[in-house]
């Protein structure tokens, strides 16, 4: 961001390429459909901000924290986020993600209800006490993943990978799983299959 961009509070419509913002702390922005493209975000802490459709594509923003920020219909393309802290963000809250990684996060606790994670890696990411009916996990890898007391009715998990969810410690009604991964199920059965 230039040094104008410093001292405005509200963007609008702005498209903010290859900006290097590590480590800063800002307070009181407020981004309207902005899409940031090809920028290292990594570390900063929003304070008392407003991310409204708005779009990080091909972006690094990595272990970014959140405190009293909302973000509403927030876009991932091909970004890494890896160790974000989500739920540290305000409600309401909608995220898409595609192509991104977001390994080491956690979403715990949020209404997630028809968020989309498509071909992500989300691997040891936290979905604990989430609401995520309706969503799409379609090709996300899940390796690690804690899904404990969570809201997966009528979520798509075509061509996910190496989750582990326990049907009775979470609702499943009406999901859409597939094989060879849905056999994972049967790890909480403590039973063993050979062929």
């Amino acid at each position: 961001m230039s040094n104008s961009d410093e001292q405005q509070i509200a963007h609008y419509n702005k498209r903010f390429e290859n900006i290097n913002y590590e480590d800063k702390h800002l307070v009181s922005r407020y981004f309207d459909n902005c899409t940031f493209y090809k920028s290292t975000i990594k570390g900063c802490l929003f304070e008392d901000c407003t991310f409204n459709n708005c779009v990080f594509e091909e972006s690094d923003i990595s272990l970014i924290k959140f405190k009293d920020t909302f973000i509403n219909n927030l876009s991932l393309v091909n970004c890494k986020a890896i160790g974000i802290l989500w739920y540290d963000a305000l409600n309401p809250f909608s995220i898409i993600a595609k192509n991104s990684i977001l390994s080491y996060s956690s979403f715990f606790g949020k209404n997630l209800k028809k968020i989309k994670l498509i071909n992500c890696t989300a691997r040891e990411v936290d979905f604990s006490e989430c609401n995520m009916g309706n969503a799409d996990f379609s090709g996300t890898d899940f390796m690690g993943s804690t899904f404990s007391n969570t809201d997966l009715r009528l979520a798509n998990f075509k061509e996910a990978l190496n989750y582990q969810i326990d049907p009775a410690g979470n609702k499943i009604k009406g999901a859409i799983f597939q094989l060879p991964a849905a056999i994972s199920f049967l790890d909480s059965l403590g039973i063993k299959i050979v062929d």
